[in-house]
């Protein structure tokens, strides 16, 4: 398994994406509504989180002990991420669809990336706490991991390819400090 994994997770995603609004009768080009829009985007976040989701489990089954939960937990991070999103802009009345970061708006799509890092760092902090001590500093990793992954898509949207790299070394690193932190103890 490669951190290539990622990339091809969202390039998979924006075809699911495609495929599920143009099932509501829309086109890329077109806003849709909020069911549409929350839909695609849960469709979306859940093949993004399954592919990070295989690639991290395999690379942690080294370490430690790590159940198929794990994958779950990113793909459910996502999925409630989205419906709360869903249930925000619906108050605010505002589509998801205005919020589009392929045209150079990214600061919305990272925040609510963020939110599905802090989402899914609560869940994956769950698995880790009971095998790391100070496993609490994954969720502020996750959180800032995922946020900055799409950030970074402001240079342009080959950027998230970079974003993958930051995620990966942000997450990385601080999995380095919780395991060399259960080594001291």
């Amino acid at each position: 398994m490669s951190l290539g994994l990622i990339p091809v997770s969202y390039m998979i995603s924006l075809i699911v994406v495609a495929i599920v609004h143009g099932a509501f009768g829309f086109s890329l080009s077109e806003g849709g509504t909020y069911l549409s829009q929350t839909v695609m985007q849960i469709a979306g976040g859940a093949v993004i989180g399954f592919g990070t989701g295989i690639y991290q489990r395999s690379l942690l089954k080294k370490v430690f002990s790590v159940s198929s939960s794990w994958i779950y937990t990113l793909v459910i991070g996502f999925a409630v991420t989205e419906i709360i999103v869903c249930i925000v802009l619906w108050q605010l009345g505002l589509n998801r669809y205005e919020l589009r970061w392929i045209e150079f708006k990214p600061l919305p799509e990272a925040l609510i990336f963020a939110c599905a890092g802090l989402i899914i760092g609560l869940l994956q902090w769950m698995i880790l706490r009971r095998y790391f001590f100070r496993s609490s500093y994954w969720i502020l990793a996750s959180t800032l991991g995922w946020g900055i992954c799409v950030l970074v898509t402001q240079l342009s949207i080959w950027a998230f390819f970079i974003g993958v790299l930051l995620y990966g070394a942000i997450t990385g690193a601080t999995l380095m400090l919780i395991l060399r932190k259960k080594e001291e103890e």
